[in-house]
Formats: C-alpha cells, structure tokens, sequence
C-alpha cells in the first residue's frame, strides 16, 4: 500500500513493542492513521504504603513522561527523588524506596514497581504560631489559627501549615491588614531524630478601615441607596461587606451595572490579571511596592522549579535544619509542603482579582475611599412569549416594566397573559421602604376574563398590601384586597364585591432552578371578608399548598405534592368561581382536564367546591443526558363538606427533557375514576415552581 511509508516499523525491546501498541493498536483499527508522537506518561505501581502518602507518590509520579520509547529504568534517579519529596510532603524523610521493572507484555503493565519502607514519619516536637498586631484580637484570625489542625505531637503535614499560611495571607486582604507580613515563616526538620519544629509568626500591624464613600451616577436618591449599605466610614475593612453591597444593588434592578472600586492609592490604576491570564499575579503592576512581594508564594527562581517538578538536588532539604528565610541559598522547607500532584492547590491563586486589586496598592491613614460607579437601568424593558400546555392550550404572554419609574426607586411591572378560555392582566407597582430588598409597599392590580366549559367570569381585584422578606427565605404579606367580578356558575349567577383583608406567608428554595434536584415551596394565605365593612359576603377562606424535591445520588429524584384549601360562608351560591376550588389538569390531578374537578348540580354542571385536597407522588430517573424518565401517581379533589367522601386517582408515566428554554414535559395518565377516557396526554414547559 502506499500509505506503508507513514507506519512507524516496530523495534527494540518488548517494553518498547508494549508502549507503541499501547499507542497505536486503536489507530491501526481506525485504519492507518497518522500516529501520535511517543510521549507516554509513567505507569507506577506503589507498595509497602497506603492512604494519602501512597496516592500522592503515585500521582506525582504520573506527571513523569517517557518520551522517545525510553525504558523507565533510564529515570530512575528522577522516580527516586519525586518519590521522596512526595513522601516528605506527609511527614516521611527516612523513607526506604526500591524499585523494580516488571516485564511487559503486549498488553501493557506498570512502568515501575515502587516499594516503600516509610520508616517513622517527623513528628511536630516545637510549634509557635502567632497573630501580633490588630489581628492578635481579630476572631476570625484567631479561628483560622484554631482550625488549622496544627499541633505538638502530631505528624508534621507540610500543606497543613501551608494552607494555614495562605488562609492568613487571604484574610488579611480580605480584612484589610494592607501592611501585614510573616516575620517568622521556617520549619525546622531534624530527620535524624523524626522532629520539626515550625515557626509561624503573622504580624498583621493596623487593620485598615473604610474612608469616603463616593457614589457616581445615581439616579435613586442616595439616601435610599445607602439603605442597602452594610458599612459606613469608620468601620473595620472587610471585602465581603463590599460583595455583598454590589450584590444588594444588582439585585435592586435599579442598575445596569455596579463598579466598588476600594482607592488605597488615589493616582495608582492597577491592571490586574484574572486567574486564566497568561501572565503570574507577581508580575502585576504594582506587586512589587506592595506587601505581597514580601510573602513566599511560590513564584520565582527556585521556588517555580519546585513547583513544577524541576527541582534539583540544592532545592530539597538535607539532614540539617534548614530556615526557609533563606531563599537564596535554599528553596524554603514550607516550599516541600505541597509537593505532588496529591496536593490541589498547588498551581491555584491564593487570592481573588477583587482582593488582590486592593492589596497590591498602598493606603494612607489607615482608611480605605470607596468609591461605587454605578450606571442606571434601562427606564422601560419589554419582553414577550409563547407557550403551549394541555390545561389552556396556546398561550402568549407580553411584558412591560420599569425598574425605576422615579427618584424614590419605585418601580413598575405589568403582564398580559392571553389563551383560549382565559385571558389575564396582572400588574404591580411597589414602593421600596427602609430595605428595599426586603420591605416594601406593593399595589397590585389585575383584571381577568375566562370562558371554560361551565365558568363566564370577568374579574377586576385591586390590592395594596405590606410586604416583608426575611433572612430565612420566608416572605410574609399583609394586604386589603377588593374584588368585583361578574359571573356565570352552573345555575348560580350574579356580581359580587367583596372586601377583605389577608395574610400570607411562603417560601422557595431550589438547587438549581432550572430543574431542582433538591427543592421545597410552601404557601399559606388566609383571608376574611364580613359585611360589617361593605363586603358582600362573610367568608373565611384558606389554603396551604407544598412541594418537596429531592434526590439520591444523580439519578433519582423524588417529587411529592399536596394542596389544601377550605372556604366556610354562610352563603356559598354568592361566592364567586374565583373564591371556589376547582382541581384537574397538569399541575394537580393528571388524567382529568384542566379544573374538570369538583361537585356537580343536577344537570351536571360543574360548581366548584368549598373544600379541596390533592396529593401527588412522583419518581425520576436519569434516562441518558437532560433525559428523564417519570412514574407517578395523583389523588385529589374539590368538594363540600370535610373529610372528602372519595378521591379521584390517576397514575401514569411521562418523560422529562431539559430543554435550553426550560424543562418539558409529557406525562401519559390513566384516570381511576373517569368511565368516559383510558387516558389523557399532559404537555407543559417550565419549572416545578
């Protein structure tokens, strides 16, 4: 053939036939594809030591590459060294390592049998570890200290002590400790006698406080701005009080965009790198006038080398006590304590773009300016929709809203929802109080027309309610509520206005949103109505309803529903259909259409119910992908009187796919209780809740 001239012949010793099979038999059977280049990671096998020690010589082993069909037993000085500096990155520094070379076969085998004498790991004899400065009074720094896992007597773990350093340099950026610095940073290792002594002396000096807040381009009165401000000048620096504030304002939706930009040195521009970027943070402007150039981090010279595996002989640790201040003679103790590819973070950033912004310039006077850029919304936002469900058919939806109708942050947000037998407009305006994001007045409004089978109904509802959002999740509502509608119920007809106030209390949580796997939502609203104050009817009216989400592993989950609801009144035929329950359809009980569900006068028409009570029971399970497959079971109806006599019942099968706009879903039910159909098809998209 004459493709015969790009094959490689084979030749050289077995192992050498084993490692180009390894690498070409999957060619050959794609058809004399070119071959890849001959570069083959080190297959290691390690005994005589198990756990974290033995995980580490191996991966630190697996980033050793045979290149050019070299036999393993050429590295074997390199395999030797990588195998001791993993093995003291866990305490081993008289560690007794052979190796051996198995014969290969065509099928492959290890590289390299490495077996492991350990010996006594180094002990922890002396530790001095302390905060001097504004950090010594510090319970943050104090508790990271605390948790650090550090202690006499214990076998010396170098990343423990190394992620204690890092934890440090992290909280002083965050805390505002602009000019702290280790005066003491070594480990001493007396392997001879299985000792360490390590010394870790954080001098943090002043802890920096917030200076002049300036706020560029609001258009809200920054009055009510700074009520979602959880720092004033004066108090202590934290970086995480600055996060959550652009959060808060973000969330407001007042704002296109926010910029909190700390001025530790008011002429100074930083252009930072994100963690992707090509170049090392140290190489940054302005590293080198900062504190950070006075802290070990792993960048330059020897410790790079170390680093990344090319470190030679000078760069390891000998017999003697080493201080690891002196770096230019010998890379640091602390820089063998994340040695191996057991230890993650190696090659990871200690410090976030945001943090290290603030910590690569120089502040003066011990106070930080703030200074929040911010650029308005837009005034007016439109949005439109189209969707399809077995419970309404087609349906569009338009939007309009105004994130900021005026200088006080109120804000304006209106819906037309359009369909076969309903057609719905909803609208809120609110008005933000002394927390925006959680205490505010809400007028709400709406106006809705349906026409299904046996409900005529136009329904106007004007609502001004008290609005409260808790740290917990919860909200909590308090409203007046008017309605007038004009109606058609089976053979009850007429207008009513009823006037009554309420209160509600519910809650959402998901995780994710798009299609939770761990979830719950629950909703309880009462209101009262009572002619002493104009309204048409007494009634009182209730209902709770509960969704719960949750999963085993990745691919079960478990969906459980119920509803309750009950309306006492003295004069039911007055209770407009709004007021009533009716049950059915793709959210409640499936096998039934849409609200199908409740008691029926002579002739059969539906009247809804003064009562209801549904419950649903559901499984999922990960077919392939964004592919589900579900098994379910309803039960549920609307009725009068308490308990219900009997339940409709229904179960089926269906088919989840997380789509790209949302998830959708096609569930095939079989009513228990329905003479007149085997089964009914439900199609909806969207969440759960």
């Amino acid at each position: 053939m004459s493709g015969d001239k790009h094959l490689p012949t084979l030749h050289g010793q077995c192992g050498n036939e084993r490692r180009y099979l390894r690498w070409c038999q999957p060619l050959v059977l794609c058809g004399g594809l070119w071959l890849a280049p001959h570069v083959l990671a080190l297959d290691a096998e390690v005994k005589g030591l198990k756990g974290p020690a033995a995980t580490n010589v191996a991966n630190f082993l697996a980033g050793l590459t045979l290149e050019n069909e070299a036999p393993a037993e050429r590295y074997e000085d390199e395999i030797i060294r990588r195998s001791q500096e993993a093995l003291q990155a866990y305490g081993y520094y008289d560690a007794k390592i052979t190796l051996s070379y198995p014969a290969q076969g065509l099928l492959g085998g290890d590289d390299v049998v490495v077996t492991i004498d350990p010996g006594n790991p180094v002990l922890i004899k002396t530790l001095v570890i302390r905060l001097e400065g504004d950090a010594a009074n510090d319970k943050v720094m104090k508790k990271a200290v605390a948790d650090a896992d550090l202690n006499e007597g214990d076998a010396l773990r170098h990343q423990r002590y190394d992620s204690l350093k890092n934890k440090l340099t992290t909280l002083s950026l965050e805390r505002g400790y602009f000019d702290s610095n280790f005066t003491q940073h070594r480990i001493e290792v007396r392997p001879w006698e299985s000792s360490a002594s390590i010394y870790l002396v954080f001098a943090s000096g002043q802890r920096y406080r917030f200076g002049d807040i300036h706020y560029l381009n609001s258009q809200i009165e920054l009055d009510r701005v700074k009520m979602m401000q959880s720092f004033k000048t004066g108090d202590y620096y934290e970086a995480g009080k600055l996060s959550q504030f652009s959060q808060r304002l973000s969330e407001a939706g007042w704002f296109r965009s926010v910029a909190i930009k700390p001025k530790l040195n008011q002429d100074d521009v930083l252009q930072t790198t994100s963690p992707d970027a090509a170049i090392p943070y140290t190489q940054a402007p302005g590293y080198s006038e900062s504190w950070l150039s006075d802290t070990t981090l792993a960048s330059d010279d020897a410790d790079s080398d170390f680093y990344s595996g090319n470190a030679t002989e000078s760069d390891t640790l000998d017999s003697s006590a080493v201080d690891a201040d002196a770096r230019d003679e010998k890379a640091g103790a602390e820089s063998i304590a994340i040695l191996g590819a057991g230890n993650d973070d190696v090659n990871k950033p200690v410090l976030t773009t945001e943090a290290l912004e603030a910590a690569v310039k120089v502040a003066e006077g011990g106070q930080v300016p703030i200074d929040i850029e911010l650029v308005p919304a837009d005034r007016h936002k439109f949005e439109t929709g189209i969707g399809f469900s077995t419970d309404v058919g087609p349906r569009l939806q338009f939007g309009w809203s105004m994130p900021w109708v005026n200088r006080y942050g109120h804000s304006l947000n209106n819906k037309l929802f359009l369909s076969s037998p309903e057609q719905t407009f909803e609208g809120e305006y609110r008005m933000p109080l002394a927390d925006p994001l959680k205490d505010s007045y809400v007028l709400e409004y709406g106006m809705s027309n349906t026409d299904d089978d046996d409900t005529e109904s136009l329904e106007t509802t004007v609502r001004f309610t008290r609005e409260w959002k808790f740290d917990n999740g919860w909200t909590q509502r308090v409203f007046f509520g008017s309605t007038y509608e004009d109606y058609v119920q089976a053979d009850d007809s007429g207008t009513v206005l009823l006037l009554y106030p309420g209160v509600s209390w519910s809650r959402a949580r998901t995780r994710p949103k798009t299609f939770p796997m761990w979830g719950d939502r629950q909703q309880l609203t009462i209101e009262y109505g009572n002619e002493a104050w104009a309204s048409d009817v007494t009634f009182l009216r209730t209902q709770f309803d509960t969704s719960i989400i949750r999963s085993l592993g990745d691919n079960h989950r478990f969906v459980a529903r119920m509803g309750l609801g009950n309306v006492s009144t003295d004069n039911f035929d007055d209770m407009p259909p709004s007021m009533r329950f009716f049950t059915g359809g793709d959210n409640s009980v499936r096998g039934y259409s849409y609200e199908s569900l409740s008691p029926e006068d002579d002739d059969g028409d539906l009247e809804g119910g003064s009562s209801l009570l549904t419950g649903s029971l559901e499984y999922d399970y990960r077919l392939t992908g964004d592919w589900w497959g579900a098994a379910f079971y309803d039960a549920g109806d609307a009725f009068n009187g308490w308990p219900p006599e009997d339940l409709n019942t229904a179960a089926g099968m269906g088919v989840r796919w997380i789509s790209p706009v949302g998830p959708i879903r096609l569930d095939i039910a079989h009513p228990f209780d329905d003479d007149d159909n085997d089964y009914r098809i439900h199609f909806s998209i969207g969440p759960e809740f």
